[in-house]
């Protein structure tokens, strides 16, 4: 059913697998493998210990693996949809407290364009599971 014309879950399992590839993955792989020096020059890293940087994006990557591996799957169960609510929100809320601290003023205006695709993205994580709550607490 995961593929069918018919799956109810199709537009969750559709933004698992962009905010798996794209925010998990992709974001993640960045902040793990990128130099500190390019993460300086973007704008992205103002102090000097690296290790927080790298432990987040090695946890973006363990999150995004598991929305694409929970996007896969027959049915979605209630620890998915909770996950992806907890995981989407908070990155969106700590991007917003960011926003509205001024962290992101050192950001060039292609960093803020691509944190503003990451916020949006993250919102459609955090609201679309709250759709499929109800159907989860029914199957049980």
């Amino acid at each position: 059913m995961a593929y069918s014309f018919t799956d109810i879950y199709r537009p969750l399992r559709t933004v698992l697998r962009i905010n798996g590839a794209g925010i998990g993955c992709a974001v993640g792989g960045v902040l793990l493998l990128a130099p500190s020096t390019t993460l300086l020059r973007w704008g992205m890293l103002t102090t000097e210990p690296m290790w927080t940087t790298r432990l987040a994006g090695a946890l973006l990557i363990v999150l995004g693996v598991y929305f694409l591996m929970a996007a896969g799957q027959a049915a979605i169960d209630r620890t998915t949809l909770v996950t992806s609510l907890l995981g989407h929100g908070l990155i969106a809320l700590v991007l917003l407290m960011a926003y509205l601290q001024r962290d992101l003023a050192g950001l060039n205006w292609l960093g803020r364009i691509s944190l503003v695709v990451i916020f949006i993205l993250c919102l459609a994580g955090a609201l679309l599971p709250l759709r499929y709550l109800r159907l989860a607490n029914q199957t049980f």
